[in-house]
């Protein structure tokens, strides 16, 4: 069983496979041969030459050729060794997917033996993640992203960053340059590191030349009319941002995009507030229309979805702290358009909304979603700034330029880091109490040296939850302090040049962003099978201590045997108070242990040195995975089942409506957390001809707390015949955690996670 599992867990869920790399397979090997040996020509000491050089050996060589019907260029792959951010698109920092290298060997036209071994070799002690892991792990306790045996998960990434793309788009690539120059002389201590800033750009510039060339070249061949006009205008933006600052709309998508794509960053920030006063200025000169605008936002698009990140590519659109809020809503209006007519799964497209924003935005956000496209996804300014506020303690103004990225983390745009390098399992961490410290999946014990008391000496609900808090907070310090390693250690590896550029403080510090260079220096601990917990709490509760049914000894042989000629048991645990119901019987125990690992995880960030660590409850597919090696719990779960997504009920335990079960999630404290998920999916019928409804109860959750929400409009029976005749459903897309994804291409439990959530029809 504990192979099969593992096994599944390898990929995680399942996506559509990604198109063959451009580059051979013999071309793809020379490649990282050389980018391993200009790796091992440098230390430690000169990570930022190191960086520097080993950038030079990818770019522009990985970029593929442009496809016929692009508008934007910027197409790369990534190998499996190379330089990044998120293990995505590649990996953190320098990094090698050795558990690929074998079955890539296959692929090379000669017996490549021994450069497969050198490689394994070479990067098992290089890898920027291996490096991690090698001094963080701790048996049976924590273990690697996305190991499902463990309770308290780490690893080392990168993956949050939002760049200043306003600094970039208003300086251009030589007015940055002038920029760090005139830094250089006045802050001589940070010679090496503006020099590497300088060079990272000079690289820029190079893969823009890169790009010209080939417009040039292909603006030879037999083309359509159309087509050469296209092209032509393409190479203007090319020829203008390589010696000014952009000056047109293309112009800036384009160099936004290839910087993008050179800083390894998978989620796109505040377009509107960027891209606007370009699109507006060339529509009022009359150089491109709406329509026209429209096809160069789905071109984008498209180069965001073939990265294939899952959980990444967000674009935000909307809310308060926009330079430009009437020009930002024109892009808002036109992009909107492009997502729906586009059908993508990615970008993560989000749009921030708040009391007195463009109602027109809004109702077209509403008719975008009812046509079965999962986006926009909603944010609610009106309570998370203020929420921002209180968890990061920053000002008003720094909290408008929240963003979440990846499932839904927040961080501050082009200010501040705050990827997920930590995560609980909040439920195995309560069946492993249950079973005095013994974890029913592998039979391993997993206190470390944490002393608990025994089921049969704990004698009051108190008593238990207690010691429930106390595990919690020995795997919170322990996340904790390998949180606050994964930086330092990619700090001493990389400097992520190009990020830094393009993050506050760098420039002004002469810092790189790890190093003391970022203005806000965050993490974020994603937790997972809350309210499968507060539903376990509720049942123990209710049954052992209120009506004595049962005694902890006796729920821990019935669990032990997975509910083995125990139905009756199960049955009285599955219909004890759920959460999602407008009970406060459950829904003062989420509350509690909602607020316990919140506050626990936010006041422990002084002592790790980090400005912010606070809890995610944002969940991807991961309350899948997790569930199929966490056993029976409680709430009347069987072994090895999924458990709740994020703060949203255990799939079907909803059962009063979407006015309680909206209810019930107001009641979760927003603002001392850095990001939560509510799904809620409705029917067709419903969304559309009932939308004033509708509109009135999402208005509703708003005015009452509610941070965000994720709608996807799918009837039941549409999702059980995509279940039974895939072929026919490619394209149906539903909202799986944190992210959107082709129903068809998930893995089976996942679909049956999805299948058995709450349609309100």
């Amino acid at each position: 069983m504990i192979e099969r599992i593992l096994k599944k867990n390898e990929t995680n869920v399942a996506v559509a496979p990604k198109e063959p790399l451009f580059l051979s397979p013999d071309e793809q090997l020379k490649l990282m041969l050389e980018y391993t040996h200009t790796h091992s020509l440098y230390s430690d000491s000169q990570k930022l030459k190191r960086e520097i050089e080993c950038l030079k050996v990818l770019f522009p060589k990985v970029f593929r050729p442009m496809y016929d019907n692009d508008l934007i260029l910027g197409r790369f792959d990534a190998l499996l060794v190379g330089f990044g951010s998120v293990t995505s698109v590649g990996g953190p920092g320098h990094y090698c997917r050795i558990e690929k290298l074998d079955s890539f060997a296959k692929t090379i036209s000669y017996d490549c033996s021994k450069e497969i071994k050198y490689l394994k070799n070479y990067w098992k002690d290089n890898d920027t993640r291996e490096i991690f892991y090698k001094e963080n792990l701790i048996e049976n306790i924590l273990g690697r992203f996305v190991d499902v045996l463990y309770p308290a998960i780490v690893t080392a990434r990168f993956s949050g960053m939002y760049l200043n793309y306003n600094l970039l788009l208003d300086n251009g690539i030589s007015g940055l340059k002038d920029l760090i120059k005139n830094k250089k002389i006045v802050n001589p201590n940070s010679i090496e590191e503006y020099d590497s800033m300088i060079e990272a750009l000079n690289l820029l510039e190079i893969v823009i030349d890169h790009h010209i060339t080939e417009v040039k070249n292909k603006l030879t061949e037999n083309l359509t009319t159309s087509r050469k006009l296209e092209l032509k205008k393409l190479l203007t933006a090319l020829t203008t941002i390589r010696y000014k600052k952009p000056n047109s709309f293309i112009s800036a998508m384009q160099l936004a995009w290839l910087y993008s794509s050179l800083a390894g960053v998978v989620n796109f920030g505040r377009m509107d507030d960027y891209l606007g006063d370009y699109l507006v200025s060339d529509l009022e000169k009359g150089i491109i229309d709406e329509e026209e605008a429209i096809k160069y936002i789905i071109s984008l698009w498209k180069l965001i979805e073939v990265k294939r990140t899952n959980v990444n590519g967000r674009v935000i659109i909307g809310g308060k702290g926009r330079r430009n809020p009437k020009n930002a809503d024109i892009f808002c209006k036109l992009s909107i358009e492009a997502t729906k007519r586009a059908q993508l799964v990615e970008p993560q497209f989000t749009l921030r909304i708040y009391e007195g924003m463009n109602k027109d935005i809004y109702n077209q956000a509403l008719d975008s979603i009812g046509t079965g496209c999962t986006y926009p996804i909603l944010y609610n300014d009106d309570v998370n700034i203020p929420a921002v506020m209180n968890a990061m303690n920053v000002d008003e103004k720094t909290a408008e330029q929240y963003v979440p990225f990846g499932c839904g983390e927040f961080v501050l745009s082009g200010q501040g880091v705050g990827t997920p390098n930590s995560c609980i399992n909040l439920l195995k961490a309560l069946t492993i109490l249950i079973h005095d410290g013994i974890d029913q999946w592998d039979y391993k014990y997993k206190y470390g040296n944490l002393k608990l008391k025994s089921m049969k000496d704990i004698t009051s609900f108190e008593d238990f939850f207690r010691e429930y808090k106390k595990l919690l907070s020995y795997y919170i310090h322990l996340t904790g302090i390998a949180h606050a390693n994964s930086y330092k250690i990619m700090n001493k590896k990389v400097g992520f040049i190009f990020t830094s550029i393009l993050t506050d403080d760098c420039i002004s510090r002469g810092k790189m962003a790890l190093d003391g260079g970022v203005k806000h220096l965050g993490g974020t601990n994603e937790m997972y099978g809350n309210m499968s917990s507060a539903d376990s709490l509720a049942a123990i509760k209710k049954l052992v201590f209120d009506e004595k049914k049962y005694t902890l000894s006796q729920i821990q042989n019935i669990l032990a045997k997975d509910f083995d000629d125990n139905n009756l048991t199960k049955f009285e645990m599955m219909a004890c108070p759920k959460f999602g119901n407008d009970n406060d019987y459950v829904d003062s125990l989420a509350i509690e242990l909602h607020e316990y690992v919140c506050n626990e995880v936010k006041n422990y960030a002084f002592k790790i040195g980090l400005d912010s660590w606070l809890v995610v409850v944002i969940n991807n597919q991961v309350n899948t995975e997790w569930g199929r090696a966490t056993s029976s719990s409680p709430d009347g779960r069987i072994s090895g089942l999924y458990m709740s997504n994020a703060n949203n009920p255990q799939s079907g335990a909803d059962m009063n409506g979407p006015t309680s079960m909206l209810n019930s999630l107001t009641k979760i404290k927003a603002n001392i957390h850095a990001g939560s998920v509510q799904n809620i999916k409705f029917s067709k019928n419903m969304f559309n001809n009932e939308r004033e409804k509708v509109k009135a109860l999402i208005s509703t959750f708003f005015k009452k707390g509610g941070p965000q929400l994720m709608i996807t409009i799918v009837g039941p029976e549409e999702l059980q015949a995509a279940y039974k005749n895939p072929e026919k459903y490619k394209n149906l897309t539903v909202r799986v955690g944190g992210f959107s994804a082709r129903f068809v291409n998930l893995e089976d439990d996942v679909k049956r996670e999805i299948m058995a959530r709450t349609c309100n029809e």
